[in-house]
């Protein structure tokens, strides 16, 4: 009997495996945002959020040294690096040198990067002059360590704003990966999952978003909205996924109870998936 015990639990273990647990980030952006909204200091903020299980933060390229040495004192992670460079305005070679500088001097490794919006009008040749810019970045990006990322950017003037796109882009430079922006490909008309499908090899980086309806910007606290969350998490950690999931609500009005759902619905997500 014990043997046959022995046996139908090995069985479960490999019909059902466990997932190891998510690793949870918030934009910093938030952290200030919730400073200003309950009228307390960006640390004692971040103190909070610490305090709510989120061990990483998402920061943004050339943010001042004392906020780092703040982040890295209270236990953060850096999950990913953010830059604006406006790759549709032509080439910026001081930009990329920063980001890279910046990368660099604190020793992170990913870098979400915002090649800007390309006029109503764009030609494909304007198109492709901006994929051009990107591929050279992402090859200098590479020879120093950096993995370079886009997502599904959340306005029809962005290179990188849905699927045709994206993978315009991804055919060009075999190098550049994806963070996959749950709310965004749900806004520009596209089904989440069967994004996450077809790109799953390319993402190194998650944001999550919730939405209350299609082509809808209104914020929610994450799992609260009509994106498949727990499909999202369990389809990632279960096909070994171990990067970052990283909480996003821009225009929260209060980002501390939105923080405070969204991870308490990403742990759920994560039980479900055992």
């Amino acid at each position: 009997m014990r043997t046959l015990l022995s046996a139908l639990a090995f069985l479960w273990l490999v019909a059902f495996p466990s997932v190891a647990q998510p690793k949870v980030s918030i934009f910093f952006d938030h952290v200030v945002e919730m400073s200003r909204q309950e009228r307390i200091t960006v640390r004692d903020a971040a103190q909070h959020v610490r305090q709510l299980g989120y061990e990483g933060i998402d920061v943004r390229v050339g943010m001042p040294e004392q906020q780092l040495r703040m982040l890295d004192s209270l236990g953060f992670q850096v999950a990913s690096a953010i830059a604006d460079i406006d790759f549709v305005r032509g080439e910026q070679p001081e930009a990329v040198r920063r980001a890279l500088d910046f990368m660099h001097t604190h020793g992170y490794s990913r870098l979400l990067v915002i090649p800007g919006l390309l006029p109503e009008d764009a030609s494909p040749e304007r198109f492709d002059e901006v994929c051009q810019r990107v591929v050279a970045f992402v090859k200098e990006a590479a020879r120093e360590g950096v993995d370079v990322m886009v997502e599904d950017y959340d306005n029809p003037r962005s290179p990188c704003y849905n699927t045709s796109t994206l993978d315009h882009l991804f055919a060009a430079s075999p190098g550049l990966n994806h963070v996959f922006d749950t709310g965004n490909y749900l806004f520009c008309g596209e089904e989440v999952m069967t994004a996450l499908r077809h790109f799953r090899e390319r993402v190194h980086h998650v944001h999550l978003k919730d939405r209350k309806a299609m082509g809808d910007r209104a914020s929610l606290p994450v799992g609260t909205g009509v994106v498949p969350l727990k499909e999202v998490i369990c389809t990632l950690l279960r096909s070994g996924y171990d990067g970052w999931f990283c909480v996003e609500h821009f225009g929260a009005p209060s980002m501390l109870d939105y923080a405070r759902q969204s991870i308490a619905n990403v742990k759920a997500a994560w039980n479900d998936c055992q």
